[in-house]
């Protein structure tokens, strides 16, 4: 028995994600720079590397040294530059192929000559997020930007990279393929103002919504989808995929039942599975899909259960007419966010009974 909870990956499933994706970039000439940042593991890692995906997107330098000494050697680092970890970034530069981005022109005139090794160089375009990155109007501060990074010349301007977050929020496909077209048109119109002065500059776009659901990439040359490895419950909320698609689940006990309040209590927290949430049809919230567990797999969602509440350590089950299960059963919850999930949990148990180590338990 695995210590609970612990988080389980239906490998079939998690290797039919990578496998469409990959078949998508190549249906459509483009580069999968898939991010890594949502499963974290070396040996994850290699299911994409054995379909020929040689290029890899990472949130933070810790990550990139870590996938670095997987053997990763193209690497793009998709934060903005902090001037705290130019060495870092100087030293990683001098084993791999590394890209950074700067997201304004103070985030890049801060760092940009303290950066001495060859490097390559995204300018981050907002096109709708309002995360990070300049305007995309902002044509003035884009071309300080440009004429700051030729003044170094160990920098290569790449292009431009963007990441239309808001696509998470969507409420319809309709809503995530409107965001698209919109974040599309604003970088092609980038790349053909910038294409005669930097003939070998590309477009880097990425959003595991736009990616799962959209058919249309004209103009765009690389795409960096994260989540997809694993998909989770506002995915299919969004309808980037379906429940069928989601890869992960945490297997926890129910710990008690309060048959007066129609609620249980497993042992499934926000340590577990972090705070994110989504809103049911009927408005209630919930912070995770609950479904029976055979102790091997999982079955499909069951709609008159779902996780009410969460505490550090303890979850509520909010439920209707007769719970279907008793103290000490086993149940798997689907994960609102994969990404959080997995950097919390710090492993990841197999179908099969072995266990993959990620980066964050390697570390440890």
């Amino acid at each position: 028995m695995h210590r609970l909870p612990y988080l389980l990956l239906n490998t079939d499933i998690c290797k039919g994600n990578i496998d469409r994706m990959a078949k998508k970039a190549i249906l459509h000439k483009l580069t999968l720079r898939p991010h890594f940042k949502t499963h974290q593991s070396a040996q994850i890692a290699e299911w994409f590397r054995e379909l020929g995906i040689s290029s890899c997107t990472v949130s933070s330098v810790k990550m990139t040294e870590y996938f670095a000494n997987a053997g990763w050697s193209d690497i793009t680092i998709a934060f903005p530059v902090s001037p705290f970890e130019v060495d870092a970034i100087n030293a990683l530069a001098k084993r791999i192929s590394l890209n950074v981005i700067f997201s304004s022109a103070s985030n890049l005139l801060k760092s940009v000559n303290l950066l001495t090794e060859n490097i390559g160089v995204f300018i981050e375009v907002d096109v709708g997020h309002n995360r990070s990155g300049v305007d995309h109007e902002n044509t003035r501060e884009i071309a300080l930007m440009v004429n700051q990074l030729e003044e170094n010349p160990k920098l290569m301007f790449r292009g431009f990279i963007t990441h239309a977050g808001h696509t998470y929020k969507a409420k319809s496909t309709d809503e995530v393929l409107k965001i698209h077209r919109e974040s599309i048109s604003i970088l092609i119109k980038l790349k053909a103002f910038w294409k005669e002065s930097h003939p070998d500059i590309i477009v880097s776009y990425g959003d595991t919504p736009s990616c799962s659901i959209a058919d249309d990439f004209w103009g765009i040359d690389e795409i960096r989808p994260g989540n997809f490895v694993f998909y989770d419950v506002m995915q299919s909320q969004i309808g980037s995929c379906t429940t069928n698609d989601i890869a992960v689940a945490v297997i926890c006990p129910v710990v008690d039942i309060n048959h007066d309040r129609q609620e249980a209590v497993i042992l499934c927290g926000a340590v577990h599975l972090s705070k994110d949430s989504i809103n049911l049809p009927n408005g209630e919230t919930t912070y995770g899909m609950v479904c029976a567990f055979d102790g091997n797999t999982w079955g499909k969602p069951l709609e008159e259960l779902y996780v009410k509440s969460l505490s550090q350590e303890h979850g509520i089950i909010a439920y209707s007419g007769n719970f279907p299960f008793k103290v000490g059963d086993l149940l798997a919850i689907l994960p609102i966010h994969s990404c959080l999930t997995v950097d919390l949990m710090g492993e990841v148990k197999l179908t099969d009974g072995s266990t993959i180590q990620t980066m964050r338990q390697h570390s440890y």
